[in-house]
Parts: structure tokens; sequence; C-alpha cells
């Protein structure tokens, strides 16, 4: 059985420039609104791990317009691997890219601020539900292909490895990837 966890491409958001922190909350929605670039289209080796596999992904529209890049018509989409939210602090005074306040909520989730977001216990049960929805997916078709999110499919490849998948090495050496867009990680058992 495979598992392949894929990041989807680059989403279509435009560019918005610094913003206070109080206008990430618009521009998450949009983000999770958004579509992919459509010259930002995947790698060949993508398209072929895909096209011999059940594509699975998320209910945001970046990762169902992604599966569309890759050429796929027949998916499944499920929330349970949408990606962990951030939550939203205001800071006042200060102005930043939407990609920097990212970061900087990221982390801030890592430390256990979830101000109306799912906690990372919360991540942690939904992700094991991911997992199992994925197993029961390779038994009955061998081949799983999944349209994901960064800080999501870090926490399933981790899970699945703790499961007793092995994580096929990267060129790189490493056994994940799939930080940047259209990256992805091949789990085998």
């Amino acid at each position: 059985m495979k598992i392949v966890i894929q990041r989807h491409g680059e989403p279509d958001i435009g560019e918005w420039g610094k913003i206070p922190s109080s206008k990430m909350e618009k521009w998450i929605t949009c983000y999770n609104k958004s579509g992919i670039i459509i010259d930002n289209k995947p790698c060949s080796e993508s398209l072929a791990l895909a096209k011999n596999s059940f594509i699975v992904c998320s209910t945001l529209e970046r990762s169902r317009h992604s599966v569309k890049l890759l050429e796929i018509e027949e998916f499944m989409s499920d929330a349970s691997f949408c990606e962990a939210e951030l939550p939203v602090v205001k800071i006042p005074l200060l102005k930043m890219a939407p990609h920097a306040w990212s970061i900087i909520f990221r982390v801030f989730w890592f430390l256990g601020l979830s101000k109306n977001v799912e906690s990372k216990k919360e991540i942690t049960s939904r992700v094991k539900v991911a997992c199992k929805i994925l197993e029961n997916l390779a038994e009955q078709h061998n081949n799983i292909f999944l349209i994901g999110h960064g800080i999501m499919n870090r926490l399933i490849a981790k899970e699945l490895l703790q499961r007793g998948w092995d994580g096929e090495d990267a060129p790189n050496g490493k056994k994940y990837q799939g930080y940047r867009y259209w990256e992805y990680s091949v789990f085998i058992k």
C-alpha cells in the first residue's frame, strides 16, 4: 500500500503588501477561498503518481483546485484534511506581510494559543481521524494521493510514521518533504 501526501499549489490570492494584524481575518478568509495560480503546475512525477491513485483532498478551494490541475476528474473531498486554522492576535501599531503574520500566529498556535480556532489537542484528534480515513482507503484502493496543506500534512506524516508506515527517502535524503507548494512525500506499508 502507498500513500502520497502532497501540498497544494501556490494560491492565487494577489498582492496584499504590509497589513495590520487586524486585517488578517479578512486575508485568511480570502486565502481559504482562493484557487491556485494557473501557471503553477505540479511536476511530471506528481502527475504520474496521481494518475495511478485514488485522490483525496481537503474541502478548501486551494486543495480542490490543485486536484483539477493534476487533471483528475474524480476525487474525494473531506474536511478532516483541512489546514489547522490560525488564531488571529491583534497586535497594534505593527504592519507586516500576511506571510510574516502567518508565521507569528502559527508559533502562537504551537505555544497553545488557539483563540477561536481548533486547539493543538483538537487537531491531534482530527489527524488521527484523517490517518484512519487514509488507511481505510489504502486497504480498498492500494494507492492513495492526498492533496493537503503544509502543517496538516506534516502532522499526518508524523502520525503515519507512528502507525508503522515507512517514509521513502526523497532525493535530498529526508523522510518527509511537503513544506513548499507541490512538494510531496511517499509512505508505504
